[in-house]
């Protein structure tokens, strides 16, 4: 790893944005909300950071499951 940037929300650590040698900018999840992303590749930390925010953001707002 290269280089490696925080990634916070509502003042929690919840994961790290990487760039590796030659695999470019990774996102390593902290926060288990985040397991879908881990290890996913993108183009800058900036991306990573919008990404789980909108992770975030999508499953907060998906209804739970309804029991029968």
């Amino acid at each position: 790893m290269r280089l490696s940037v925080p990634v916070t929300h509502a003042g929690s650590f919840i994961a790290v944005a990487a760039q590796g040698e030659d695999t470019g900018w990774f996102l390593i999840a902290i926060d288990s909300r985040l397991e879908a992303l881990d290890r996913a590749s993108f183009g800058s930390a900036r991306e990573i950071e919008a990404a789980a925010h909108a992770h975030l953001r999508r499953i907060s707002s998906t209804p739970p499951p309804r029991l029968s």
